[in-house]
């Protein structure tokens, strides 16, 4: 009679701990890009030739979207600047 009810309770104890690890996961996720969007401002007000305006706009254009933070951030530091003008020329 035990044994059945152990069962559940130890199915149930590991389906929570699986979705638990889930949102840990997605909850990890959202802190990575959430510090990768902030990073994004940090090197685009670096670029001296831009105006404030540009800056912002450049930032407001690239941080929503994850995939563009990607590949941001995969180019190398010398190609940041000419990306980031093809993004505010819109040919990205």
């Amino acid at each position: 009679m035990l044994d059945p009810m152990v069962n559940v309770v130890q199915s149930f104890c590991d389906n929570a701990s699986t979705r638990l690890g889930d949102i840990a996961q997605r909850i990890g996720h959202e802190h990575d890009v959430s510090a990768a969007r902030k990073m994004i401002y940090s090197s685009v007000y670096e670029m001296n030739m831009l105006t404030l305006q540009e800056k912002l706009r450049a930032t407001a254009l690239i941080a929503p979207n994850t995939k563009d933070i990607d590949v941001f951030f995969s180019l190398p530091i010398v190609d940041h600047m000419e990306w980031v003008l093809m993004v505010l020329n819109g040919d990205i």
